[in-house]
C-alpha cells in the first residue's frame, strides 16, 4: 500500500487525489523552473541583432519594364554568392532604373542571432538536464508517493525539454542523455532492491 506524506496508507479516494495533485504540482514545478531559468538567463532577442535592416523600400521602378533591361554582373553575383555562403544577407545598391549595381554590405545579423541562440540553447540544455536529473534522483529516494509523483515526472520532462531545446547539437545531446538514462536506471534499480 502506498504511503502518503505522514506515513498514512493511501487507498481509494485519497490515492486518486494524491495522483491528481502530484501531476498538477509536477506541471507547476516544470513551469516554475522554466520561468526561473528564462528570468535569470534571458534568450537572445532578434531585435537586438537585426535593427531596421530591411526597412528600405525597393526602388520605385522595381518590377517596372525598365528594370528588365538590367545587365548581369558576374563580379556582383560572386560577391552575393560569397555573402550567402557565409550565412549573410546581401544588401544591394540600386541605380535610378532599379537595377542592382553593387553590394552595399553583407549583413550578418541573422548569422549572429542564430549563433547566439545556439549558445543559449546549449547552455539551457545543461541547466535543464542537471535540474531534471536532480529532481529524478531526489524523487527516487522520497518515501511519500505525492513527492515521487511530483519530482519524477517533473525531472523527466525537464530532461526531455533540455534535449529538445538543443536538438541542433545532436551528438552532445545523445551522450549526455544516454549518461543520464544509465544513471537514472542504475539508481532506480538500486532503490528497488
Amino acid at each position: 500500500m502506498p504511503k502518503g506524506l505522514k506515513d498514512e496508507h493511501l487507498k481509494g479516494r485519497n490515492f486518486a487525489l494524491t495522483i491528481i495533485l502530484g501531476v498538477f504540482i509536477a506541471v507547476m514545478v516544470i513551469v516554475l523552473f522554466n520561468l526561473i531559468v528564462s528570468y535569470v538567463y534571458e534568450a537572445p532577442k532578434y531585435e537586438d541583432y537585426c535593427k531596421n535592416i530591411y526597412t528600405q523600400p525597393y526602388p520605385i521602378k522595381y518590377g517596372d519594364s525598365t528594370c528588365q533591361n538590367c545587365s548581369y554582373s558576374k563580379p556582383l553575383q560572386e560577391e552575393v554568392d560569397k555573402c550567402t555562403s557565409e550565412r549573410g544577407n546581401p544588401v544591394y545598391e540600386y541605380d535610378d532604373k532599379g537595377c542592382t549595381t553593387a553590394l552595399k554590405q553583407c549583413d550578418y545579423c541573422n548569422k549572429n542571432f542564430d549563433d547566439s541562440l545556439k549558445t543559449y540553447n546549449r547552455n539551457t540544455f545543461f541547466v535543464f538536464a542537471l535540474i531534471g536529473f536532480v529532481l529524478i534522483v531526489v524523487g527516487l529516494f522520497m518515501p511519500a508517493l505525492l513527492l515521487q509523483l511530483v519530482l519524477l515526472p517533473a525531472g523527466a520532462v525537464l530532461v526531455i525539454e533540455a534535449a529538445v531545446k538543443n536538438f541542433s547539437d545532436k551528438l552532445s545531446v545523445i551522450i549526455i542523455l544516454a549518461l543520464l538514462v544509465v544513471a537514472a536506471i542504475y539508481l532506480a534499480l538500486k532503490k528497488l532492491k
